[in-house]
């Protein structure tokens, strides 16, 4: 978890808006998505806080350049995301469970898949799980709770990191009165190549 004033200071990113860059928005009142919009400009609280988080695109490029596929981007569709009963370590009134996205990998390919993304731990690193959706209490892969269902192919088995989306998860759980988020599969996109943050 990054603030995003630290980040623009010690990353030189003073030129990006955090209020009208990932495209697209939830605002959640009470726990509950009010709706996503691309300008947030008008509905931001005064002397508000925003956090950078950061997301598993992060090594897309680590995970391509090693030949590992990538299927939502082959099939042109927003990465598959589960709500788990992984509980998240409650902090106050916060409390809820961890979100996963998932990512069809060769087995021949997930040790190199383990590899690479352990190198980015804040980019939520290794798997969580690989194979076995139950285990973490996904019963259904072909019905996210965000994002699009993707193929899982003969050769291949589902492999789960942690998502960015758990907050959002986090604060519906939890009814928190008010809060932006970025819509899932929207990411705030900086200049910076993704291994500075190894």
């Amino acid at each position: 978890l990054f603030s995003i004033s630290d980040i623009m200071m010690t990353k030189g990113i003073l030129n990006h808006s955090t209020l009208t860059h990932p495209i697209r928005y939830c605002i959640y009142r009470n726990g509950k998505l009010e709706s996503e919009v691309e300008d947030v400009t008008p509905y931001w609280p005064e002397k508000s806080v925003a956090f950078l988080i950061g997301c598993s695109f992060s090594y897309d490029g680590a995970l391509t350049e090693a030949g590992i596929r990538l299927r939502s981007v082959e099939q042109n569709k927003n990465v598959p995301m589960y709500k788990t009963d992984i509980p998240c370590r409650p902090s106050g009134n916060l409390h809820g469970n961890v979100v996963v996205s998932m990512k069809p990998i060769k087995a021949l390919h997930v040790a190199k898949e383990v590899e690479i993304t352990s190198k980015f731990p804040q980019a939520h690193g290794g798997p969580l799980c690989v194979g076995c959706p139950e285990a973490i209490g996904i019963l259904d892969l072909n019905k996210p709770d965000w994002g699009d269902r993707v193929d899982v192919l003969p050769g291949e088995v589902p492999v789960f990191h942690a998502c960015g989306v758990t907050p959002q998860q986090v604060l519906m759980e939890s009814g928190v009165p008010f809060a932006i988020t970025h819509s899932p599969g929207h990411m705030f996109v900086t200049d910076l190549p993704s291994e500075t943050i190894i």
